[in-house]
């Protein structure tokens, strides 16, 4: 963990001079390099918010791993989502796609279309070896689509463990890509994609503080009570962090053994914002802003910090300019390449100045009839602007569909997970009644927040006439954009998307 006594650029600039002193010495495991290609790992969590890792200064949680592939390369503080949901999110990572794009799989719980290729399908036509293990594409049926194997590759799960706790995927990501790297010709560049399950729900009540992590007053998101019961959630949903970072830190360690690091493109994130309430799957930055971190050998200069936005479309074209591969014309995304290859941190590319996210259905059994919820949205440097396009519904969900009463006895509100910071809120709405409105009350049609005066995205400006101007500038640059890259909704075609809900009503209906 940083110590309290240094700032973090202070930590990234101590960790980066001893790495290089380490490699002058002659020392170095990680030397030499394999291919002309590089590798490309892709490591991803679930369900993780920003700034939740030790790299950005967040003093509940402990991430060892990703602090060095932060310290070793870039950690980028403004990368969001294409849509702050587990499928849509994860598609257009796969795609370099604005979510909206990409049919069924724009939502939770459908399909994969036929026809949509991925950047390991392009990566695997040109010698890459492919593969993944843990979560890769889903939730939803990719076989429907005629595909021989997942979006992401062929998997590599045979090797599990013994969960630590409740709620802990049992597969050993580390030893699966070690059997991958194994498996593949030594002549041959990787492209691998690591999808842990931590730290998605459910979590084992009180794990976080039984093994040391505590949080104090004034540590718990304002958008939730700070009160023990959220703490003590928010500890677990640590503890879960600590776990896939323990599993990165293996798989770094594998790199070096094999001399692979320094031409490997590694890049660490995760899908979609915390499971509480009023952050994943909502516009919101605790739904959508998500930390990263990417190195890549001598390729980027070390402990360096990028304020510039990045959104998750641009990692497909990303991984091809940097494999040598022509980014098709139906990406989206931009290559981030060019942040890689500068010396200095801080904002670098002008054209970098906002990203545009939206959603159109989470949990398919809120609403009767698989309706979703759709939103559009826009964040700069100052401001969060969002559009709801069907106000008068409710926007976690009012439809009971399934329960499981273990973990979410309140049932109903279904785009929220069940859990106890949940529970809580609603056994005590009476006493927060500001913080339960704003996680399950309506919404107005468009939202507008202040994010440098308000972090947490509590005081609503669209009503404000002293921020017309703002709201209307970001009003227009988000119809621009979302006309430009084909949003249905946009062009007038949101019933295609409303005829894929109709089609996916329920949860599991499409297994």
């Amino acid at each position: 963990m940083r110590p309290a006594n240094l700032s973090r650029r202070e930590f990234f600039r101590a960790i980066a001079a001893g790495a290089a002193a380490f490699s002058a010495s002659g020392l170095s495991l990680s030397c030499g390099r394999k291919s002309a290609r590089p590798n490309i790992l892709f490591c991803i969590s679930d369900d993780q918010s920003y700034p939740h890792a030790s790299a950005y200064g967040t003093r509940f949680v402990n991430t060892p791993a990703f602090d060095r592939i932060a310290a070793e390369g870039i950690l980028f503080h403004n990368a969001y989502v294409s849509a702050p949901s587990c499928c849509p999110s994860r598609s257009s990572v796969l795609t370099g796609q604005d979510f909206y794009r990409l049919r069924e799989t724009s939502m939770n719980h459908t399909v994969w279309p036929k026809g949509l290729t991925t950047y390991p399908d392009l990566l695997q036509a040109v010698g890459y070896s492919v593969g993944f293990t843990g979560s890769g594409w889903g939730p939803g049926n990719w076989q429907v689509s005629g595909r021989t194997e997942s979006p992401c590759g062929p998997a590599f799960n045979e090797v599990t463990l013994e969960p630590p706790s409740r709620g802990i995927s049992a597969v050993d990501y580390a030893a699966n890509f070690q059997r991958f790297l194994a498996r593949k010709s030594p002549d041959m560049p990787f492209a691998f994609w690591v999808g842990f399950s931590e730290p998605h729900r459910v979590f084992e009540r009180g794990i976080g503080e039984a093994q040391g992590i505590s949080l104090k007053e004034g540590e718990v998101p304002g958008f939730l009570p700070d009160v023990p019961a959220v703490r003590e959630d928010v500890a677990d949903y640590a503890y879960e962090i600590q776990h896939f970072d323990a599993h990165l830190g293996r798989i770094i360690k594998l790199l070096e053994e094999r001399s692979e690091l320094d031409n490997t493109l590694i890049v660490v994130t995760s899908d979609n914002g915390m499971a509480f309430p009023r952050a994943k799957g909502t516009l919101y930055d605790f739904g959508v802003r998500m930390p990263l971190a990417v190195c890549w050998g001598r390729k980027i200069r070390p402990g360096r910090e990028v304020d510039d936005f990045v959104s998750f479309v641009d990692f497909a074209p990303t991984f091809l300019e940097a494999a040598g591969i022509e980014v098709p014309q139906t990406m989206t995304g931009k290559s981030l390449t060019p942040l890689f290859e500068e010396a200095a941190s801080g904002r670098i590319d002008s054209s970098r100045n906002h990203t545009v996210f939206g959603l159109e259905r989470h949990f398919p059994g809120s609403r009767p009839d698989g309706a979703g919820y759709p939103m559009r949205g826009i964040r700069t440097a100052d401001y969060l602007y969002i559009r709801n396009l069907t106000p008068g519904a409710n926007p976690v969900g009012n439809h009971p569909g399934p329960v499981w009463p273990e973990d979410d006895p309140v049932g109903g509100y279904g785009d929220t997970d069940g859990c106890p910071s949940k529970t809580f809120l609603f056994e005590h709405r009476e006493e927060f009644p500001e913080l339960f409105a704003k996680a399950f009350g309506l919404r107005p049609g468009e939202e507008l927040y202040d994010v440098q005066k308000d972090p947490f995205n509590l005081n609503n400006l669209a009503g404000d006439p002293a921020y017309a101007e703002v709201k209307a500038q970001l009003s227009q640059k988000l119809d621009a954009h979302l006309s430009a890259t084909g949003d249905p909704r946009a062009l007038g075609r949101g019933a295609e998307l409303d005829e894929v809900m109709k089609r996916y009503p329920v949860v599991g209906s499409n297994r």
